[in-house]
């Protein structure tokens, strides 16, 4: 195919060369009449020069993929025409073999294949067992021995011996177990009691602390008031967001107690010994001290003179003054500390 293909491409070649000599030679004897167009548009026609089409080869499909149903059909398709053919080809030799055995009504010999026939090997006993078995028969062979006194007591010893040591493994064993079992619970109940010991100590210290907090305000008052001989007392009302600002302090024989609140507000209660009345503090300390700036509160026999965020008055031979530095303090609530006293 590939020489075909060449000689024709020769061939057109040739053929080709040929006729551009021949249009030269043509153009040389007519060069005056020739007509020579202007632009390629205006040329003629020409023959094609190319090979022919039916000689090219073809191009070969690209093979389809098929799919899974497609694949099954063409199988069962290939194996149709394979049974199809082969049951031609049976009945075509059934066919040739009835008529060379002369008619239809004839039966055609089947020839069986004869089988090998292999002899059965005997059993062969193992050596071993032989010797097992030869073992076995002596033994039965020879008679018992009888057994003497002194084998009959030591076999009698050593079977008690034997009772013995299994019953005792066999008692020992519970008993090692239970031990265990109880040196466990001992273990673990003095860890136990440690723990709850520890926790009580805890809480015992806890609440001793909790209570001397409740109580060290009056236990500082107490303590103040040995130290300077007066009867003197913790308020039991205190205005909301203060509290007691450290111990009580004691000097001379007076007794300061300090208390702060929220942005920087404080005021003090100081408390000293004195033997005025209320008429008595209105003129040797009111009066002197705040001129006519004062307001008078009477209630439950006390005589409390209140000027701004101060509050003075006595009762049971003991002088009280309020001092609120941060005057933050309501004259309500100075009424309702020193009534709470």
């Amino acid at each position: 195919m590939l020489i075909d293909l060449f000689a024709l491409a020769v061939y057109y070649s040739l053929s080709i060369l040929k006729r551009g000599y021949m249009d030269s030679k043509q153009r040389a004897t007519d060069g005056a009449s020739k007509h020579h167009p202007s632009s390629a548009k205006h040329q003629t026609l020409r023959k094609s020069t190319t090979l022919n089409r039916k000689f090219v080869k073809q191009p070969t499909p690209r093979p389809q993929i098929l799919t899974r149903e497609q694949a099954a059909k063409e199988a069962l398709e290939r194996r149709k025409k394979i049974a199809e053919r082969m049951n031609r080809e049976n009945s075509a030799l059934i066919g040739r073999k009835m008529s060379a055995g002369g008619g239809a009504g004839e039966k055609i010999p089947v020839v069986k294949k004869q089988q090998k026939v292999v002899p059965d090997v005997p059993p062969v006993s193992h050596p071993t067992v032989a010797v097992a078995k030869a073992r076995v028969a002596a033994r039965k062979a020879e008679p018992p021995r009888q057994l003497t006194a002194q084998e009959l007591k030591d076999r009698a010893i050593q079977q008690a011996l034997e009772r013995v040591a299994t019953m005792g493994d066999a008692a020992s064993e519970p008993q090692e177990h239970m031990d265990e079992t109880i040196g466990k619970k001992r273990k673990s109940w003095k860890k136990r009691k440690l723990v709850m010991a520890l926790g009580m100590s805890v809480a015992s210290i806890a609440l001793l602390g909790y209570l001397v907090h409740l109580n060290l305000p009056d236990l500082s008052v107490k303590v103040a008031a040995m130290q300077s001989g007066i009867e003197s007392a913790y308020p039991s009302y205190v205005p909301k967001g203060y509290r007691m600002d450290g111990l009580v302090a004691e000097k001379n024989g007076k007794i300061v107690i300090n208390f702060s609140g929220k942005d920087d507000k404080f005021f003090s209660l100081a408390e000293e010994k004195s033997a005025w009345d209320s008429a008595a503090l209105l003129s040797q300390f009111v009066k002197p001290t705040w001129g006519d700036d004062y307001l008078t509160i009477k209630e439950q026999g006390l005589t409390i003179y209140v000027s701004g965020s101060d509050a003075v008055w006595v009762n049971g031979g003991v002088f009280y003054y309020i001092d609120d530095a941060g005057r933050g303090l309501s004259k309500q609530q100075l009424h309702d500390i020193a009534i709470s006293l």
